[in-house]
């Protein structure tokens, strides 16, 4: 299951946080998309030395093979690949925040989570749109095996709102930033623990850029929080002695294992059809829950002057959780399931968050962007940090 980072906004305090609250989040993407996974497929896996190919005729994974002449330099080409995706992936995570903030605002938690998933289930046209596409996407939703695996997956992102739920509900916006700008180092942990993936630069490197990267994030989170809520310091120390936040540490492990799932257990399938096959899930059992949910708690319908609301959110929407997704899915793909590597480019959407905020304040009062030394002095340090990993990581 995919939820998206505007659920977990929705669930906050129905206030937006533009520059803050997409600290995981996570360029358009030139490619329409029912054709992005295709194309790069066969690309990834000409490159991988064979391995995807086997798995692909059903002979299995091929023996390991020493990381010297040709190997290496597909090693290097395909995380070189991979950042592109990874920061395509971040452009388009970083829409969601500003379109979904007058979302937030003026629409009851149950009819958000049940637009965003209609939204995502739009999109399912579009993403098996080839003729590949379908073949994978009905191979994934008849197989009883796949359906237990996309139902456990489902679990995962349901269990990632209940702890932002019970755990981040009320507390002060940096906490949310701070937890959720810890998701490469889970995301390195996960994709060791179950893809066996070491992390592609020295340890020591790897942290000294994630805590640059992440001093930065926290940076430009502060700047923006300052402005758009007027949170203070004695807020902060009242929310860390409240405590409830621990419970929502698991968050960012929850959205890394669900795309190194993802990645794991469907590397032979086209990753629109994957994502394809996770909206559906979800839509059919989210949609039906929350508008029967609305009904037996008489929530209010949605009045006309949420319309424009609801069109952003449709919008912001596809671009983030469906094509955002996607990209994500690619990006996994390409530097074979490094999640570590991938999720280390998403320090970079509360900048870009913040940056798209701007024009768009200009219609939507209730976005605001601070341009300040702070904000500055942030963009700086995570951009370096990210330059100095990904030249390490090539």
């Amino acid at each position: 299951m995919w939820v998206p980072r505007a659920v977990f906004n929705a669930a906050h305090s129905m206030r937006p946080t533009s520059g803050m609250a997409s600290a995981t989040a996570e360029i358009a993407s030139p490619l329409p998309l029912g054709v992005v996974g295709d194309p790069l497929l066969s690309v990834v896996r000409r490159r991988s030395a064979g391995r995807s190919m086997n798995i692909i005729a059903g002979r299995g994974q091929s023996a390991p093979s020493s990381l010297s002449g040709p190997l290496a330099t597909s090693s290097s080409a395909n995380l070189r690949l991979g950042s592109f995706y990874a920061l395509a992936t971040t452009a388009l995570l970083a829409t969601q925040e500003p379109f979904s903030a007058l979302a937030a605002k003026h629409l009851s938690p149950l009819y958000f989570v049940c637009l965003t998933q209609a939204a995502l289930l739009l999109s399912v046209p579009l993403l098996t749109a080839r003729r590949a596409s379908r073949h994978d996407f009905v191979v994934l939703l008849s197989a009883r095996r796949n359906r237990i695996k996309l139902a456990v997956l489902f679990v995962i992102g349901c269990s990632g709102l209940a702890l932002y739920n019970l755990g981040l509900r009320n507390a002060h916006p940096i906490i949310i930033a701070a937890i959720l700008n810890l998701s490469p180092f889970w995301a390195a942990l996960v994709a060791r623990v179950v893809s066996r993936k070491p992390i592609p630069i020295s340890p020591f490197l790897f942290c000294g850029c994630f805590f640059v990267a992440f001093v930065g994030a926290m940076l430009i989170a502060w700047s923006q929080i300052d402005v758009s809520s007027g949170a203070s310091m004695d807020d902060l120390v009242k929310s860390l002695i409240h405590g409830s936040w621990k419970y929502a540490i698991p968050i960012p492990v929850f959205f890394a294992l669900s795309g190194t799932l993802v990645g794991h257990w469907f590397r032979e399938m086209n990753e629109s059809a994957t994502i394809a096959a996770n909206f559906v899930v979800s839509a059919s059992l989210l949609i039906p829950g929350t508008l029967l949910a609305a009904y037996l708690w008489s929530v209010p319908a949605i009045g006309s002057d949420g319309k424009g609301a609801v069109l952003l959110l449709l919008i912001g929407t596809l671009a983030a959780a469906a094509a955002g997704r996607v990209c994500y899915q690619i990006a996994l793909t390409v530097t074979d399931n490094d999640n570590g590597f991938v999720t280390m480019f998403f320090l970079l959407v509360p900048a870009l968050s913040s940056l798209i905020s701007f024009p768009l304040s200009w219609w939507i009062p209730e976005l605001r962007f601070a341009a300040g030394p702070m904000f500055l002095g942030g963009l700086t340090l995570v951009a370096a940090s990210l330059f100095i990993f990904s030249w390490r990581s090539w």
